[in-house]
């Protein structure tokens, strides 16, 4: 979720307790910051995803010092008026980190997202090009060198961190989540705030690593078109994102559903589909399972899920689907599945599974006394406070969103009147959560 948003780069700013929002929209000196189980008989014929080292490379995923990236569009367009066009707009680009140009050059931008383009604070795909506006790979930031990024302008998300934090609490369990910095913003000169650069989900070996023959599919909101599919058991409706040939796909997923609606489980990657589920849960996504959903096909048809994507209205930031509450399934919610009546299919045959309940526990409780225990999570928020610490001020002045209910917030969101207070309520929100599911997966 999003909203209008723009950067000059920074100077710094004290800690978080009792950051207050306050302010209009203000110029900002552009200068640097200061630094601030094996599983069962079941899979008897299933292969690992495929990985390649990079995308679990420890030195690409160190979260650094928030960095300040400068825009300024080709004839000072504002990219704001153009947000249902996907049209790439045409810029230069300046990043600057600890007080020294890290990259710039040219680059194409727009704005992005479905619910999240109608925010102010907006949100952007953006392309890294060369001198003659062709893609050009890049390393920003210390991640793998690629052409395809987003900023993604945390808006409702006070915390500013809630989609870092899950696809970080996924990489942790050796599950590829997009990478991603901190970064303050600006677009034509105008400050916009504080964003999260991060890795468009794509085909490519420092991403999802794919080789040819498998297949990149995502569920999410239907448009129409050549590339959207449909499952002939459960109508399931899916966009192919990546594949040589999707009717071949439309046939694979056939018969793994057929298989997998009788109980055979042989041509999933089971151990993707418990570590999704758990991700999903553990935020309680109101989007959860059934929409901002990618699904690999690999290439001698083992189905799996991930990675996860879009956790905005997720760790208690929604209003709706119970998702302010701790305790419960998300997928028993009374609303759920929502707008996809379809898109829990695949999991409902599993929930009949006494096997793969029994690999849930088990799952959970490994991740729960390592990468998931309350002191490793509280460690990650701690970790990404501390490299938005400079820009924390900065960015509640330029948008004085404390204390009020932006869509989805949950109705609690008035009372928090500082940043602190939502940072606090996160925490406490992820404990409880991790409690209840410690009590319900406990046997």
């Amino acid at each position: 979720m999003s909203k209008r948003v723009a950067i000059s780069i920074i100077t710094v700013v004290g800690l978080i307790n009792g950051f207050v929002a306050c302010g209009e929209s203000s110029q900002v000196d552009m200068t640097a910051p200061k630094a601030a189980p094996a599983t069962k008989e079941i899979q008897k014929d299933v292969t690992e995803p495929v990985r390649s080292a990079s995308q679990f490379d420890d030195l690409t995923d160190a979260l650094l010092q928030i960095a300040q990236i400068s825009i300024t569009l080709d004839g000072a367009i504002n990219p704001d008026e153009f947000s249902q066009q996907r049209e790439w707009m045409p810029a230069s680009i300046t990043m600057i980190t600890n007080g020294s140009v890290a990259h710039e050059g040219r680059a194409g931008i727009h704005v992005r997202g479905n619910t999240s383009r109608d925010f102010d604070k907006k949100s952007y795909a953006l392309e890294t090009w060369d001198e003659n506006d062709e893609d050009l790979d890049v390393a920003l930031l210390g991640l793998p060198a690629e052409e395809d990024w987003i900023l993604q302008g945390p808006f409702s998300d006070k915390t500013l961190i809630r989609n870092h934090l899950i696809y970080q609490l996924s990489r942790d369990i050796g599950r590829y989540a997009a990478r991603t910095q901190f970064v303050e913003l600006e677009i034509n000169g105008d400050y916009r705030g504080v964003y999260v650069l991060m890795e468009k989900i794509k085909r490519d070996d420092v991403r999802v690593a794919l080789p040819e023959g498998a297949a990149l599919l995502k569920r999410d909101w239907v448009e129409g078109g050549d590339k959207f599919i449909e499952t002939t058991e459960c109508r399931d409706e899916l966009k192919v994102e990546w594949a040589d040939d999707i009717n071949g796909v439309i046939t694979r997923l056939d018969s793994i559903e057929a298989e997998l609606l009788i109980g055979d489980f042989s041509s999933i990657d089971l151990d993707s589909f418990i570590d999704h589920m758990l991700l999903v849960e553990i935020g309680r996504n109101v989007d959860g399972y059934v929409l901002s959903t990618w699904i690999t096909l690999s290439e001698n048809d083992v189905l799996g899920m991930g990675p996860v994507w879009d956790y905005n209205g997720a760790l208690g930031n929604a209003s709706y689907f119970e998702a302010w509450k701790t305790d419960g399934w998300h997928y028993q919610n009374p609303e759920f599945p929502g707008d996809n009546p379809n898109g829990f299919c695949w999991y409902e045959a599993l929930l009949e599974s006494s096997t793969f309940l029994d690999l849930r526990r088990e799952r959970w409780q490994m991740h729960r006394a390592g990468p998931w225990s309350d002191t490793a999570i509280e460690a990650r928020i701690d970790e990404a406070i501390a490299a938005l610490e400079p820009s924390i001020e900065r960015n509640f002045e330029r948008w004085p969103l404390l204390g009020e209910v932006i869509w989805p917030n949950d109705l609690g969101a008035e009372d928090r009147k500082t940043y602190a207070e939502e940072v606090s309520y996160l925490k406490s929100w992820v404990k409880q959560r991790s409690a209840w599911l410690d009590l319900t997966l406990s046997n």
